[in-house]
Formats: C-alpha cells, structure tokens, sequence
C-alpha cells in the first residue's frame, strides 16, 4: 500500500504544467531501473535514517567511495578527493558508482545501509 502510495505521489510530482508556450513537444520518458541513480527528489539521508516506513526509500545525496565502500552522502565535502559528509548510508549495489552529482536512489534502508534492487521498476 505506502510502496503504491509512494510511486502515486512521484508520478504527480513529474507531472508539469503547461505553460502555454509553443516550444517542442515533450520527449518521451522511461523509467529508470531500480539500480541506477536518477535526478531529482526523495529524503534526505538524514531523513530516511530517521524514517520509520517499511519498503523502497527514494533517498538524496551524492554518491561517494569511501575506504573501499561506496556511500549516499547528505553532502559532499570540499576536498582532494572529494569526501564524504555525515550523515551517510552505506550502499549495496552491483551496478552503482561514484558520483558528485546529485542523485536519488531508490532502495531498502536498514541498520545504515540502503540495498539498491537490481531489478527494473519500469
């Protein structure tokens, strides 16, 4: 039911308003698949720490290796190499990497991981 709830809320949010404008028409939009970081919106690390929902979090951050250990960072610290900054998630995916672009990813947050779905939710 909430996991139902959840992709209702995220489909209104991609929804837009037409502007009037005569620009191009839009282009079509596939969904990505469960393993692959997407642009936009979702919790915050903090907040998905915090929450308490059963079922796939979309969570915000960036995505940094750490001591061999990729992680969803709230923020990212201006460093050589760029650093991870608190609060983070440690992340279980096969197919995820690096990155200092915002993403969202959308997984299972337990015990300060998220376990990313290899599998296509489109």
């Amino acid at each position: 039911m909430r996991l139902a709830l959840l992709l209702s809320v995220l489909a209104l949010a991609a929804c837009g308003g037409d502007d009037g404008g005569d620009g191009d028409a839009a282009q079509p939009q596939h969904a990505p698949s469960a393993g692959t970081p997407i642009p936009g919106g979702g919790l915050s690390v903090q907040e998905a720490l915090d929450s308490d929902l059963d079922g796939p979090l979309l969570v915000r951050g960036y995505l940094i290796e750490r001591d061999g250990e990729l992680r969803l960072c709230q923020a990212i610290l201006e460093s050589s190499p760029p650093q991870c900054g608190e609060p983070s998630l440690r992340v279980e995916s096969k197919t995820l990497t690096p990155s200092e672009e915002r993403a969202s990813v959308l997984g299972e947050v337990a015990d300060g991981t998220i376990t990313v779905s290899e599998t296509s939710i489109g």
